[in-house]
């Protein structure tokens, strides 16, 4: 894809519509251009965690990104800035079907995916890092009085042991 369709803009990219456009749900979730589907991960909500890190994708999606020319799915997680590709002949054959509540999906694990770094996202994701700037004698030990009474205090005329309030109610 070229760099010129891509407009970064916060954690979110603004596509320049150049293909396809692959909705599901009347909801936009990609499109397809020069052959691949391509479509931005913006949340880890977006990735399988249990059992085995994988992505997964609406089988509806895909239909409908082959339908269009698709070969690949290029699928780019803006968190990270990395790039996620694999045939979608691979997903048919390796995936998992299932359906969660949103439609059935289907998801491959991230071991067969191919991964790169987006060369537009990693620079506003990584870090910068600097030497200090404070000798290691300059730096002091806190020392923190805690004014929150301590041991076990008992009801009056009771002597069973009650939780003490952190905000001193009913005390």
């Amino acid at each position: 894809m070229s760099s010129k369709s891509l407009q970064q803009k916060g954690a979110k990219r603004k596509h320049e519509i150049i293909g396809t456009v692959i909705k599901v749900n009347g909801r936009t979730v990609g499109q397809v251009y020069d052959g691949e589907f391509v479509k931005d991960l913006t949340s880890e909500k977006q990735l399988v965690k249990y059992p085995v890190p994988a992505i997964a994708s609406d089988i509806q999606a895909l239909k409908d990104a082959q339908r269009a020319g698709a070969e690949y799915c290029t699928f780019t997680y803006t968190v990270t800035g990395i790039i996620y590709r694999v045939a979608i002949s691979k997903i048919w054959e390796l995936g998992e079907r299932f359906n969660c509540g949103w439609g059935d999906q289907i998801k491959l694990p991230l071991p067969n995916w191919t991964q790169t770094r987006d060369p537009n996202l990693s620079a506003s994701v990584t870090p910068e890092y600097s030497e200090p700037s404070a000798t290691d004698e300059a730096v002091k030990p806190l020392n923190i009085r805690s004014k929150a009474p301590t041991g076990i205090r008992f009801k009056p005329g009771k002597q069973t042991p009650r939780q003490m309030s952190l905000f001193k109610r009913g005390w």
